[in-house]
């Protein structure tokens, strides 16, 4: 799937849901090397924000997403996604909140943000742009 197909799939579904959602928050998070590297330090941060922040959901992954579900109860979810542009993985975050609690949301943004900077930073292998 192409990431302009995904993304007017989401577009569609944010309208077809719009009475139920509340807030969307969507973060660039730079660029990396590989969709690999981008895939697991995806994986390690949203890993790393239930082992600090707790969250019972679960994780769900596809070829070039990682999903954190029920990141705060069961109306905070976000989605890190790792589409290839010019040759570089251009990672960017998505999260969603279903209740009016928008300052909650960008909590969790933050923090999913402060998170995947920190490893990043840690993580050799990978190239880091500027945002």
């Amino acid at each position: 799937m192409t990431l302009r197909a995904f993304l007017a799939g989401l577009g569609l579904s944010a309208l077809a849901s719009v009475v139920q959602a509340e807030g969307w928050s969507v973060s660039d998070l730079g660029s990396l090397d590989t969709r690999e590297d981008c895939m697991r330090l995806a994986d390690a941060t949203i890993d790393s924000y239930r082992a600090t922040y707790g969250g019972n959901g679960f994780t769900g992954r596809s070829e070039w997403t990682v999903g954190g579900y029920d990141l705060r109860g069961d109306v905070v979810d976000a989605l890190i996604i790792c589409p290839i542009k010019a040759g570089l993985a251009a990672p960017f975050l998505i999260v969603f909140n279903s209740d009016g609690d928008n300052d909650a949301r960008g909590l969790v943004a933050g923090r999913l943000e402060d998170i995947w900077d920190r490893l990043v930073a840690a993580d050799g292998s990978a190239l880091r742009e500027t945002k």
